[in-house]
């Protein structure tokens, strides 16, 4: 299959679909999307590309022998089972979503996958506080107490349940944690810790949630995570050096 990406890789979403293609080695062309100035949203990404106006999107070339058309698909959580369905690769494709394989295990990641998106996904912080970065210092800290500190609350519960979770999984640091247990992790993992790398490459510490910090730092080691989150790291640097004191970078998720 030859597949084309258009994404963003600051685009939490975009990493996770990304990050797979490497680990499964499945060629991919890539096509950055710039999301941030409406490129999504321009009349010919939303008639050729997307209807949806959203990254990421995949494109599988159709058949021109066959006169198959373009297969085209949106939405992260669906281009992850996609590309573990069509991967050459199938034993190392099911670790990460086994489908018919193992339904009961592939049911506990989609429901993990939807708790992410209803819940995690749903606090994400990392723009608001990049269109803080670029207003006026006098409005920083208005704007950290109606906007940023808000989404921080909200995501605590998020965590709070991560980290019971893997308390009552026993995970003590001795073995690498995952949300549906077993040593590898599945999509469910890769998009949770893409979301949450967001806010860790700005340099918040999760000082509250020792374990969750853990299965971060397991997940995020992983070299294809670290060669596609390059970008991202860089603009949290950027944020960091340059946000003086008012993000509370240690202090807000104790």
């Amino acid at each position: 299959m030859t597949l084309t990406l258009y994404a963003h890789r600051l685009s939490q979403p975009c990493r996770a679909v990304e990050i797979l293609l490497r680990e499964l080695e499945v060629p991919y062309k890539w096509h950055e999307v710039d999301f941030a100035n409406g490129q999504a949203r321009e009349p010919w990404f939303a008639e050729q590309i997307n209807a949806f106006k959203s990254i990421p999107t995949l494109i599988s070339a159709g058949d021109e022998q066959s006169s198959n058309a373009d297969f085209r698909l949106a939405e992260s959580h669906a281009i992850l089972r996609y590309v573990c369905r069509e991967a050459g690769d199938q034993e190392q494709a099911r670790r990460w979503y086994p489908g018919d394989e193992g339904p009961r295990r592939s049911a506990e990641i989609d429901q993990w996958l939807a708790w992410h998106h209803g819940n995690i996904r749903s606090y994400d912080s990392f723009h608001p506080i990049m269109n803080l970065h670029l207003t006026l210092p006098m409005l920083k800290y208005e704007l950290q107490d109606t906007q940023i500190r808000p989404l921080q609350e909200g995501l605590k519960s998020g965590l709070a349940m991560l980290e019971s979770h893997f308390e009552g999984q026993g995970a003590d640091g001795s073995s690498p944690a995952t949300l549906c247990g077993g040593e590898h992790p599945t999509l469910a993992d890769l998009s949770t810790v893409c979301e949450l790398y967001q806010v860790v490459a700005i340099g918040y510490q999760f000082k509250g949630y020792p374990r969750v910090s853990q299965w971060i730092e397991t997940i995020a080691s992983r070299p294809h995570f670290k060669d596609v989150s390059a970008e991202i790291l860089d603009q949290g640097r950027t944020i960091r050096e340059q946000s003086g004191n008012y993000l509370e970078l240690e202090n807000a998720f104790i």
